[in-house]
Order: C-alpha cells, then sequence, then structure tokens
C-alpha cells in the first residue's frame, strides 16, 4: 500500500505543478471561486513551504526551480511585496496588517541562499519590518489589525517561524525569548483544562462588556470551538520554531509545549480512521466531519517532533497511522481518474463582531465549504510525506 501512496503522491503533485499558473494555481481554491485575486497569500504560502520542504528533504532540484519560477515574478526589485488587502492591492502600510502574508516569506530564506538575488533579501526584510506594525494583546502579536486585541493560534503558525529564522540569520537570536514567551502564552490564554485541548482564540476585549466580540467567553476570553485546523497550525508553529531555535532551554520549553497538546488532542482521535473532526471535541455531534487539513498538520507535527527528539520515539507510529488515515479516506481518484484530496474546510474565521450571532459557533464551522485539493491541506499532504522519508 505504501509503494501505491508514494507512486500516486507523485503523480498527484505532478498534475497540481503542471496545470497551476500564478493566475490560476489548482491548489488556490479561494483564488479559482473568486474569494481572494492571485498573489502573495497564505494558501500558496502552504504549498510552497510544503514544495520547499521537500526539497529539503528529497535534494530535488527541480522542485527548487519550480518554486523559484513561481515566486520571481511577484518579488519586485526593491523587495515590496504587494499583498491583496480587502478589496484592492496595496503595499504593506501601517494600516491593514495581519499575520499571513508571512507564511509564504518562510521560503525566501532558501531562495536568497540559493540564488543570491537581493530582491530575496529584501523582501525577508521588509517582510519582518511589518511583523514590527502589529500591535500586540498581553505581549502576543494581534492575528490581524481588523481583529482587534484578538489572538488566534493561526496567526503563531503564520509569524513565529519566520520571525525566528530572522532572528536567527540576521539579529543574534535577540528575540527568541520574545518567540518562545508567545508560543508560551498563546498557550496560556487558550488552553482548557478541562477538554486538555486549545480554543481557536483569545480576545483581550472579554472584561469589556461594550467592546468584547460576541464569541467571547466573558469570564476568560475564550472562543467555545476547538477547530481542528487552528490546532494544527499551532502544532506546526511549535516544530518549525523547535527546528530553528537551537538553544537547548529553549528547546525544552517548546517541546513541553507539543507533548502537552499532543497528547490532549489523541484522546480525540477516532479510532477507526486515525484522523480528527473539524470540531475535535464534538464527535458524535450532527454535522461533524473527519477533515484533511488538520489531521495532515498533526500528523507533520508530530513525525517531525519525534525527528527531532520532541516527542518519544513510540509517537512515530502514531503520526504515520494518522497520516496513512487520511489516504485511506480521502486520497482518492475522482470520477477523471485523476487523484484527489478531499474532506477539506476551505476556511473558517472568529471575525471582529459584537453582534453577529452566527459568529464562531458550531454551525459556523460546520457549514463551511468542504472543497479538494486546497493548498491549506496539499502543503501539509506534503510536509507529512517527507517527513515520513527523512
Amino acid at each position: 500500500m505504501k509503494n501505491e501512496i508514494k507512486k500516486n503522491f507523485f503523480e498527484y503533485l505532478e498534475y497540481l505543478l503542471t496545470n497551476s499558473t500564478l493566475e490560476k494555481p489548482l491548489w488556490n481554491k479561494e483564488v479559482l471561486i473568486g474569494l481572494k485575486k492571485p498573489g502573495w497569500n497564505y494558501i500558496d504560502g502552504c504549498m510552497m513551504v510544503g514544495l520547499m520542504t521537500l526539497y529539503h528533504q528529497s535534494k530535488d532540484e527541480k522542485l527548487f526551480h519550480y518554486i523559484e519560477s513561481y515566486i520571481d515574478p511577484i518579488i519586485p526589485e526593491d523587495g515590496r511585496i504587494m499583498i491583496y488587502y480587502y478589496n484592492n492591492y496595496n503595499e504593506y502600510t501601517t494600516t491593514g496588517h495581519d499575520s499571513d502574508p508571512c507564511n509564504e516569506a518562510k521560503i525566501l530564506f532558501t531562495l536568497y541562499e540559493k540564488t543570491g538575488k537581493e530582491k530575496y533579501l529584501k523582501a525577508i526584510h521588509f517582510i519582518h519590518e511589518q511583523i514590527l506594525y502589529l500591535p500586540r494583546i498581553e505581549g502576543n502579536f494581534w492575528h490581524k489589525e481588523k481583529y482587534p486585541n484578538q489572538i488566534w493560534l493561526d496567526g503563531l503558525y503564520m509569524i513565529q517561524p519566520f520571525y525566528a529564522r530572522w532572528e536567527k540569520e540576521f539579529n543574534q537570536m535577540k528575540n527568541y525569548e520574545d518567540i518562545v514567551f508567545q508560543l508560551e502564552n498563546c498557550f496560556r490564554l487558550t488552553w482548557e483544562e478541562s477538554r486538555s485541548l486549545m480554543v481557536h482564540g483569545y480576545d483581550g476585549n472579554y472584561k469589556d462588556p461594550k467592546e468584547k466580540m460576541i464569541w467571547a467567553n466573558p469570564e476568560n476570553g475564550h472562543s467555545s470551538i476547538i477547530w481542528l485546523r487552528a490546532c494544527g497550525w499551532y502544532e506546526m508553529a511549535l516544530v518549525d520554531c523547535y527546528d530553528i531555535i537551537e538553544n537547548p532551554s529553549y528547546r525544552k520549553r517548546i517541546a513541553q509545549l507539543l507533548q502537552i497538546t499532543v497528547d490532549g488532542l489523541l484522546k480525540y482521535q477516532d479510532k477507526k480512521s486515525k484522523m480528527f473532526w473539524q470540531v475535535v471535541d464534538e464527535m458524535e455531534r450532527a454535522g461533524n466531519y473527519l477533515e484533511t487539513s488538520g489531521t495532515l498538520m498533526i500528523a507533520y507535527a508530530i513525525l517531525k517532533g519525534v525527528r527531532l527528539g520532541m516527542l518519544d520515539a513510540k509517537y512515530k507510529a502514531i503520526g504515520e497511522d494518522i497520516f496513512y488515515g487520511v489516504c485511506d479516506t480521502y486520497f482518492k481518484r475522482n470520477p477523471e481518474g485523476k487523484m484527489s484530496l478531499g474532506g477539506i474546510c476551505i476556511g473558517a474565521g472568529l471575525t471582529a463582531s459584537k453582534t453577529d450571532q452566527y459568529a464562531g459557533t458550531y454551525e459556523m464551522y460546520i457549514e463551511r465549504k468542504i472543497v479538494s485539493d486546497d493548498g491549506k491541506a496539499i502543503g501539509p499532504f506534503i510536509m507529512a510525506y517527507s517527513e515520513l522519508n527523512y
């Protein structure tokens, strides 16, 4: 079976890469259906980070050349990347910032190292400058400026590995404490001991009845739902930061977070498929479903965690079971005979609403469109596959 999955994996990857363009990337469903315009975005970032991970594992120069041919046209010579915000293209300014654009920037380090193109170096510093504009709440970056005083698990993955790599390359690691603090503080602000899980988001305005979000618990600022992909984003942030940050004391702190959060998630693993549910802890509730992207993120985090020594070797079999469980459940041939990866939530957000009764509800998470072949799952699919082959 594993040989068949390998064959199907590379057939699938070849089809996606051969038939995608910057204007119409097959892995970006939000672009294809008109929710986003093509260009620099975190979904393409998931795909490019996945491909770069596979490149580092396989040393296949064709992969590197593909990544560069895709990215090069959208990096101007001055490094000032154009980001799509709201309804038009704008350069980053001191308004409209969010964590998402940092995701794709992670690949710029390798692009610069291998090509020596100054525009990649300028783009690295340009993206880093934008982090400095993001406000903070209780020491953590806001997820987006349009979501005041909110921390989402998503943002930890988008920013912190990029931030850590910048510190390592250009700042003598002076702000490692800030990075590890933010990982720990996010855990502190979103962890629920009674469920052994982290909620999707935290609202720092929860004590103010006039300013708090409708979804925020007035006792602690927590959103009510445990969203699988949010948990996956956080797990990936932990292993990727650990990989970059080589200081033993910092690594110990990050590894402890991975151990606690992985063990919490495993309590809710579906015994038959080995996957996890879109709303992690409400397995039996009507409408809930086994979700691919978050499951693959957890598979990647566990497998990489074992390889790096963050988790005991016994977890490797758990990570493998999760990966192959996704393949058995959702990696199938479609009616046209092409391999397809299904069961992917197109996206879910908490919003900045004080009145929208739908915001942050169970219904919001399960009623979002379920798609196939989206980069938010394909990227972690490639990353987890790479870990299986180290």
